[in-house]
C-alpha cells in the first residue's frame, strides 16, 4: 500500500475513532445537543426525535409547533431511531463523506491548475503548491466545531453534505448530480439555493459559445426547479400533507421560533414591536441573498471561492446560525490556500472565533442557569462571533483580488525598482 494510502487510513480510522469515543458518552452527546450554538429549532436532533414520535403515533409531526425539518429526514430517521448505534453511525460516517469529498475536489481543483499553470509570482516564478487533499479533510475531520456538531447530532451536516456533494459534481461536470445535490441542500435548509449559481459557473466555464451557454444555463434551472419539485411531491406523499411547508420554509423565513442562537435575529425580533416586525424582516433575509449576484459577477472566475465565500454569508446572516455552518465554510477555507497568504487579518479572526467559541457557553450558563447575567451577555458574544465572520468574508476577498492583481501586475513588470510589497498589503 502507498504511503499517501497509509495516511488517508490513518487519518479516516482516527476521526471515525474519535467519533465512537465521544459517542460512548451519552451525557456527552446530550449536553452537546441542548447547547444553542450547536442545535437550533431548525437542526435540532431533540426535535427530530419528538416529530419522529408524534410521526409514530399518527399525529401529523407539523402539528405542534416543535418540529422545523424537512419530512424526507424524518424519513431517514423514522427507522433508525430507535437504535442509537445506527444513529451515531450515520452522523459518523456522513462526517467522513464529506472529509472525502473534500480530499476528491482538491484533488480536482490541482488538476485544473496544473492544466491551466496561469498564476506566476514576481519574476514569473511558479507558485507554491496549496493544501493537499489529505490535509484539507485532516482540517474538516478535526474541526472542533465539526465534532461538536457531529457528537450533538445537529442535522445540519445532511444539509452540509449536500452541499459538498454538489461541489463536487460540479467540478466533476456531472449536471445531474451537481444541481440533484444542491435541491436537496435547498430543500433542507433553503438558504444553499443561492449555491446554485457558482455550480453552473462550473458546470458551464468550458462552453465558449455564448448561445449554447445560455441553453445550457436554462436546462440546468429547469433540472434544479423539477428536481426540487420532486422533493416536496415525495414529502406530500410520505406527510399527506402540505403542512411542511410553513412549519419548515416558513419557519426559517419568518423567524417565528426565536430561541437563542449565534445570529443576529432572534434578540432583535424579540425587543421589536410587532408592527416593525414584517419591514425588517424582510430587510434582514434579503440581507442574505442579497450578495449572491454581484459575488457571482465580480469572482466568475473562482466558482469555487464563490461557493465558501457564500457558505459563509449563510453562516452570518441566516436566522438560525449554528457551529455546524462554520465546520462547512471553514471546511471549505482550506481549497482556497493560494490566498493565504494575502490575508491581513488572521489572527485577528482566530482569536474572534476562539473568544466567542469559549465565551458563548459560558454567558449562555450564567444568564439561563445561574441567574447572574442577562441576555445581552450571550447576544454580545454572538456579535462578537459575527464580527469574526464578516471579518473572515472582507479579508478573503480581499486577499483573492490581491493575488489576482499581482498575478497580473507583479511589481517588476509595472516599474524597474518595484514597490513594496509590505506597504500596499497595509
Amino acid at each position: 500500500m502507498a504511503p499517501s494510502s497509509n495516511n488517508r487510513s490513518l487519518v479516516f480510522g482516527a476521526a471515525l475513532a474519535l467519533r465512537l469515543a465521544l459517542f460512548a458518552f451519552p451525557n456527552l452527546a446530550n449536553t452537546l445537543g441542548n447547547q444553542v450554538e450547536i442545535s437550533t429549532p431548525v437542526t435540532s436532533f431533540k426535535r427530530m426525535s419528538e416529530g419522529v414520535f408524534l410521526f409514530k403515533n399518527g399525529v401529523p409531526p407539523y402539528d405542534g409547533g416543535a418540529f422545523h425539518q424537512a419530512p424526507l429526514l424524518l424519513g431517514l430517521f423514522y427507522p433508525i431511531i430507535s437504535s442509537s448505534l445506527l444513529v451515531k453511525l450515520l452522523y459518523t460516517l456522513s462526517d467522513l463523506v464529506i472529509g472525502y469529498m473534500l480530499l476528491q475536489i482538491t484533488s480536482l481543483k490541482d488538476m485544473a491548475s496544473a492544466k491551466e499553470n496561469k498564476i506566476r509570482e514576481y519574476g514569473n516564478r511558479p507558485e507554491a503548491a496549496g493544501m493537499t487533499g489529505l490535509t484539507v479533510a485532516t482540517l474538516y475531520l478535526f474541526n472542533p466545531y465539526t465534532i461538536v456538531s457531529c457528537i450533538g447530532r445537529s442535522t445540519i451536516i445532511f444539509s452540509n453534505m449536500a452541499v459538498v456533494a454538489g461541489i463536487w459534481m460540479g467540478m466533476k461536470g456531472d449536471r445531474a448530480l451537481a444541481l440533484f445535490s444542491i435541491a436537496v441542500a435547498s430543500y433542507l435548509s433553503l438558504y444553499p439555493a443561492m449555491l446554485t449559481i457558482p455550480v453552473m459557473i462550473m458546470l458551464t466555464e468550458s462552453i465558449q459559445d455564448v448561445e449554447a451557454k445560455k441553453r445550457t444555463i436554462l436546462r440546468c434551472s429547469a433540472f434544479f426547479l423539477a428536481s426540487l419539485s420532486s422533493l416536496f411531491l415525495l414529502s406530500f406523499v410520505l406527510t399527506n400533507s402540505w403542512d411542511f411547508i410553513g412549519s419548515v420554509y416558513g419557519t426559517i423565513l419568518a423567524v417565528s421560533d426565536l430561541t437563542p442562537n449565534l445570529g443576529l435575529f432572534w434578540y432583535f425580533f424579540i425587543e421589536m414591536f410587532d408592527q416593525f416586525r414584517p419591514f425588517f424582516l424582510i430587510v434582514f433575509q434579503i440581507h442574505v441573498f442579497i450578495f449572491a449576484v454581484p459575488i457571482s459577477i465580480k469572482l466568475r472566475k473562482y466558482p469555487l471561492f464563490i461557493c465558501f465565500l457564500l457558505s459563509t454569508v449563510m453562516g452570518a446572516f441566516k436566522g438560525y446560525p449554528s457551529v455546524g455552518d462554520a465546520s462547512l465554510y471553514l471546511g471549505l477555507l482550506p481549497l482556497c490556500s493560494e490566498i493565504f497568504k494575502y490575508m491581513r487579518y488572521s489572527f485577528l479572526i482566530v482569536n474572534l472565533f476562539l473568544y466567542s467559541s469559549f465565551l458563548a457557553p459560558i454567558f449562555w450558563y450564567l444568564w439561563v442557569y445561574v441567574g447572574s447575567g442577562n441576555a445581552n451577555f450571550f447576544y454580545a458574544i454572538g456579535l462578537v462571533y459575527g464580527i469574526g465572520e464578516i471579518i473572515l468574508m472582507i479579508d478573503t476577498t480581499f486577499a483573492l483580488l490581491r493575488r489576482e492583481f499581482e498575478a497580473a501586475s507583479p511589481p517588476d513588470a509595472v516599474d524597474g525598482s518595484g514597490w513594496d510589497r509590505e506597504v500596499m498589503q497595509k
